[in-house]
This record gives C-alpha cells, sequence and structure tokens, in this order.
C-alpha cells in the first residue's frame, strides 16, 4: 500500500522541522501583499524564499534544490505542461 502525504494542519510542524534541517533560518513577518498579513521567511548566506506558509515555503526551497538557480521553466516546457493539464 502506498503512503499519503497531503496538506494538512498536520504538515505544518514537519514542514518547520524540514526547514530547519537545511540549515535555513525562519522568521514570520507583516506583509501587506497577503490575505493574512503576515508571511514566512526562510534564508541562509545566499537565497531568500518567502511564502504565506510553510508548506509552500518548503515547497519553493525544494524546487530551488531539485532545479537549481535557473528554477523557472522555459517556454517549451510551459507550453508542455498547457498541452498536458490546461489552462489553470
Amino acid at each position: 500500500m502506498k503512503s499519503q502525504l497531503t496538506n494538512a494542519g498536520n504538515t505544518i510542524v514537519p514542514a518547520y522541522l524540514a526547514l530547519l534541517a537545511r540549515g535555513l533560518s525562519i522568521v514570520k513577518e507583516p506583509s501587506a501583499f497577503t490575505e493574512s498579513g503576515m508571511i514566512w521567511v526562510a534564508e541562509d548566506t545566499t537565497t531568500q524564499f518567502s511564502a504565506e506558509d510553510l508548506v509552500t515555503l518548503l515547497g519553493l526551497v525544494a524546487m530551488q534544490e531539485t532545479r537549481g538557480a535557473g528554477w523557472q521553466a522555459s517556454d517549451e516546457e510551459i507550453e508542455s505542461f498547457f498541452a498536458k493539464y490546461g489552462v489553470p
């Protein structure tokens, strides 16, 4: 049987702990650009990440770890994604 992991309330602390395990410092700061008025920020000596929640923040870190500094999708990757899944 496959294990299952779903973004829910019980993933917040594990996401925080995973960010700490990567050596990132984490703070929660006021933000005029979010619905909650707060934003999570994680950073190391070279990069700063920010998101409205810790699971999304961990996703950004994982994206950069996986794709590197050139994390952005190419035009071809974008077209392939939309061809497969449609426009959001």
